[in-house]
Parts: structure tokens; sequence; C-alpha cells
């Protein structure tokens, strides 16, 4: 059965299935395993890490969610703050894991996560107040702590683990295909999660919602095709996930927890429109692997 196939099963299964969304603390472990079993024979490359196409990244979610948010204001205080949220959110833990599938370099990817969550970890706590009076102080360390410990805690224990015990590295190979279904319970618990929202907590109207799930959209489109873009014909696909592949759950706890609900629709949307986009580069990979 095909992995988009999956995929969609697992966000239609959110829609329909909210009650799930009791279990969407287990998101954040669920990541940690997915990115163990995938970094377990994962040799970082130094050069990749320190690579400048890590910087057009950065560069680009500023530019991206300064311009992005000059244009929302000229709606609304509302639909600006979510496209700066969605802009400025990091790389995914995820995205190596849908590197891997596509076959791209996966340390290239490790990189960006790890250098923009510690990007926006830092980044948002000095422009928050700036855009929005309501953010409070003590997000830096908070989101820090939350970010970063679920990228480098299982990294570490790969690495560790290659060091010392290349045995038992070995042998947990054969569990690596589990990381795909760990993502689909995350695709689940995350699509539950927003749609339990929209249905039962949300006090925005349904225009505002419209409007939102829009500006999320076409932020989706912009991120993977600008990523895919700058990276040209040999970097395209990992700029692209690196860029277009968001850190959405770190987003909705931002806002949250430091702005309203109604912004946290808009990286809950596009936890929706990322992944059906992944879907369909699975769908297609077969057919770009056989011309």
């Amino acid at each position: 059965m095909k992995k988009s196939v999956f995929l969609f099963s697992a966000i239609a299964l959110g829609v329909l299935f909210p009650q799930g969304h009791h279990y969407s603390f287990l998101i954040r472990y669920l990541i940690m395993l997915i990115l163990f079993c995938s970094l377990l024979d994962l040799k970082i490359d130094a050069k990749s890490a320190l690579s400048p196409r890590l910087g057009i990244v950065i560069a680009m979610m500023m530019a991206i969610g300064g311009l992005t948010a000059w244009i929302g204001n000229w709606f609304s205080s509302e639909i600006a703050l979510v496209a700066f949220v969605i802009a400025m959110a990091p790389t995914a833990a995820a995205a190596p894991v849908m590197t891997r599938f596509l076959e791209g370099r996966v340390d290239y990817v490790m990189s960006s996560v790890v250098v923009t969550n510690a990007f926006s970890a830092i980044a948002l706590p000095l422009v928050l107040p700036i855009i929005s009076p309501v953010e409070q102080a003590g997000i830096n360390i908070m989101a820090l702590l939350n970010t970063l410990t679920i990228v480098l805690l299982p990294l570490a224990c790969a690495q560790l683990l290659q060091k010392t015990a290349p045995k038992i590295v070995s042998s947990l190979q054969p569990f690596k295909s589990a990381a795909f279904y760990f993502w689909m319970i995350a695709i689940y618990l995350a699509t539950a999660k927003a749609t339990h929202f929209i249905e039962t907590e949300s006090t925005s109207s349904w225009t505002i919602v419209v409007e939102i799930a829009a500006v999320s959209l076409t932020l989706c489109a912009l991120n993977f095709g600008m990523g895919r873009w700058l990276g040209g014909q040999d970097w395209g696909q990992e700029m692209g996930q690196s860029l277009g592949q968001k850190n959405t759950l770190f987003s909705i706890w931002v806002c949250l927890t430091f702005l309203t609900p109604a912004i946290a629709l808009g990286p809950m949307f596009y936890i929706v429109f990322q992944n059906l986009y992944n879907s369909y580069l699975l769908a297609q990979k077969p057919k770009l692997g056989a011309s």
C-alpha cells in the first residue's frame, strides 16, 4: 500500500474522529521516536551543518515573515500575526524523515531542524512583543527547552549508540521502518487536535477561519515553492522541506500559550496543507524514479 494513502488516511481519521485530541501530548514523544529510528545510521556531516544554504533558509523565514505580516496588517492584526507565526516556524522535526523517504540528503535537513529551531526559539520572544501586546515574557527558555530537547535527545542517543554500541544499532535496523507509522500516528493526533479546536474551542467567525485557512495555504505553497526554487535542481528537495515543512506543533504551543487561540488556527491548517503536499510528493516519487 502506498505511503501517500496512509498519509491521507491519517488526516481523514483526524477529521472524522477528533477524540484523539486527548492524546495529543504524545506527539512530542512520537517525534522523538521518529527521529531516533531515522537517525540510527546517520553520520552528521560538518559540511552540511555549516552549509551557507542554512543561512538562506533563515533569511527566507525572516523575509517571508516580515513581508506577509506587513501585508496581513492591511486586513487585520490577527491575519498579520497568523502569517508571521507560520513563516517564522522552524523546520519540523519530522522533515528529515520525509527527506529520507524521498531519498534526499537527511544530514542537511537535520542540521536545518537544529539551527532553525534554535533561531525561532530566540527570535520569537524578541519580535512578538513588538507585533502583539499580549505576548508574555519567559518564552525564550521554555521554547528552547521544549523544541531542542525533541531534536537533540534522540540525535544524541543515536550518535552515542553509534560510537559505543554498534551491535545494538545493527540489531535495531529492522525497526527503522516503524518511523513511518509513528509519523502517521502523530499526524492523526495533530489533525484531531486541530479539528477539535475548530469545532469546540474557536470563537472566531467562519469568515475569519476561511481567511486564516487561505493565509495558511498561500504560505504553504510559497514556502515549499521558494525552497525548491532557491535550491535548484541539486538542492531543491532538501531546501523545499527545510523551508516548507514547519514545526507547527511549536507554533501552536506559542499561539495557545502566549497569543490567542484564534491565531493557533493558522499553524493548525498548515498541518493539513503540508501533509497533503508531502503525500503528493510520495505519490509522485515512483513516477519520478521511473522517468
